[in-house]
């Protein structure tokens, strides 16, 4: 089955917007983005209006290249604006995220296709999985005709290009590399080209629209691409020499949804009253439960922005160079905000018994959404093993660290 598929006219912006001001923009939005909460969740996508307006605000292509014509915005910066649109709503902040990362790949490819492809503000959807099909065109330079079919499309009810991984193939033989690899490459697919199956039935981040795609012998030119095993930047900016920082956001987001969380369960608390008709802000149980998920939240957010701070800090500074610990205290800060999340929304929603599994609220929906977030491999377990081994003195063994 095949979602709809967003109004032609969406792809005729004729720029690509700048974000001023991106934390700033990220809290206006709050109140329109909670409006269209039950409409997220109901629908399984977050409404093309919603899309338009945080589009326009230019939240969508904070990392896009000045070069390129966007607002390079300090990745950090970026990441704390994702951070406030999850206390909003979860699956809005995780596709903004989610396509956010993807327009990195634009400083690894030529200028000509990257305006291609964000220079009308284009949004991304797609994951990185070398599991397609894309068979040389007769001139090596030239293309690839692509077939096959890819899971967890965050945002394909609104992006106007999809990330296709594929195996090269020449003709019928996997191409190798001269180390005798198999050769990959993420090609960009234009919507037209796509079909989007409605696989997306899930317990939590139910409007991220996560979808599978399809793709059946389209022609993708080869400039309109690149190698993810093998990276050269085209752009001059710090963030294509320093991958870790692109990870911070999920960090911020798990934060985000854990705010949202404690604000529910604080207003709850401050509210009801429990047995023995005692107001629940006086049961001293509470009190220490607001105590504990607020100190959890603020040292999980201390760890993620300093290490994300010095990491950036290192990478923008004249004759520095990021330091191995750098980047992976970074990447384990992510995960660090994650667990900490995790733990953090679990409490609260113990704590607060039948209230907190009540379809709709809030509490249920944060409990729900970071669950499903937390699945993400790229602040899992194997992160903890690779920034353990940094610290050991080892090679992190784990790709972008």
């Amino acid at each position: 089955m095949s979602t709809d598929q967003p109004p032609a006219a969406r792809r005729t912006r004729p720029r690509m917007p700048l974000a001023s001001d991106p934390v700033g923009v990220a809290r206006r939005l709050a109140n329109v983005i909670r409006e269209a909460a039950p409409t997220i969740e109901r629908e399984r996508r977050v409404p093309l209006d919603l899309i338009d307006q945080l589009r326009d605000a230019g939240l969508f292509h904070m990392l896009i290249p000045s070069s390129l014509g966007g607002a390079q915005v300090d990745p950090v910066v970026a990441a704390q604006a994702v951070e406030e649109l999850a206390v909003a709503d979860a699956s809005a902040a995780w596709v903004v995220m989610l396509a956010m990362q993807s327009n990195a790949f634009a400083g690894f490819m030529e200028e000509r296709h990257a305006l291609e492809v964000w220079g009308n503000g284009g949004i991304i959807a797609g994951t990185a999985r070398p599991i397609g099909r894309a068979i040389a065109t007769s001139n090596p330079e030239e293309g690839y005709v692509v077939s096959g079919r890819w899971p967890f499309a965050s945002g394909s009810s609104h992006a106007d290009w999809f990330l296709a991984e594929c195996m090269v193939y020449d003709e019928d033989a996997p191409r190798k590399d001269a180390h005798g690899n198999d050769v990959s490459r993420m090609l960009f697919v234009p919507r037209e080209d796509v079909t989007v199956h409605d696989t997306w039935n899930t317990v939590g981040l139910r409007g991220t629209a996560s979808n599978d795609f399809s793709v059946d012998g389209v022609f993708v030119p080869h400039g309109r691409g690149l190698s993810m095993m093998d990276l050269h930047p085209t752009q001059d900016w710090a963030l294509y020499a320093t991958p870790p920082i692109a990870f911070v956001n999920h960090g911020s987001h798990a934060l985000g949804v854990a705010r949202a969380a404690l604000a529910a369960a604080i207003e709850l608390i401050s509210t009801k009253r429990g047995w023995g008709d005692v107001p629940l802000r006086d049961v001293p149980r509470m009190q220490v439960i607001v105590a504990e998920a607020t100190a959890e939240i603020e040292a999980a957010r201390a760890f993620l922005y300093g290490a994300a701070h010095e990491l950036w800090d290192a990478a923008t500074s004249d004759g520095a160079e990021a330091t191995a610990r750098q980047r992976s205290r970074a990447r384990l800060a992510a995960s660090h905000a994650m667990t900490a999340s995790l733990r953090t929304v679990d409490l609260l929603h113990r704590s607060l018994g039948t209230t907190s599994i009540v379809a709709g609220s809030t509490l249920d929906r944060c409990f729900r959404d970071l669950h499903t977030a937390s699945a993400h491999v790229m602040i899992g377990p194997l992160t903890y093993e690779a920034a353990g081994r940094v610290e050991l003195g080892l090679d992190a063994a784990f790709p972008l660290f």
